[in-house]
């Protein structure tokens, strides 16, 4: 039953992902926690949005050194200056455990001032503002 729901949850992300605004993506630490003990991992993640100072929705894949397998899992970020805070469930795939984890890193973020080259640029490059008359 769980593998329906979590394949139902990852296919409703995958279809979703063109909707969000800026996705980014991540590397770093995970520390699970289930099954009686704690287990570190490194992954990579996708984050639903890229500035920074904000929340996002996050999905993810992990291999995990304790337990020696793959892990999936969906989350919730706090993105900052180019790293990443996170809580997040996921699903190993060599045991079918499921487990809750805290996790960090780098992210590729966004500082949400935007430049506008367009003011910088002359509207015609060959006019320099001389009009013959």
């Amino acid at each position: 039953m769980f593998q329906k729901t979590f394949s139902a949850t990852a296919v409703v992300v995958a279809l979703s992902t063109p909707a969000f605004a800026d996705p980014t993506v991540g590397f770093g630490l995970n520390f699970t926690f289930g099954s009686g003990g704690v287990n570190t991992g490194v992954g990579v993640r996708v984050f639903s949005d890229d500035e920074e100072d904000k929340a996002a929705a996050s999905i993810g894949m992990d291999y995990m050194f304790g337990s020696q397998s793959w892990r999936g899992s969906v989350g919730a970020a706090y993105l900052m200056d180019n790293t990443y805070v996170e809580l997040n469930g996921g699903y190993h795939f060599g045991s079918g455990e499921f487990d809750f984890g805290l996790g960090g890193g780098w992210a590729d973020t966004m500082d949400g001032t935007s430049s506008n080259d367009e003011d910088d640029m002359p509207s015609d490059p060959g006019d320099n503002n001389q009009n013959p008359v």
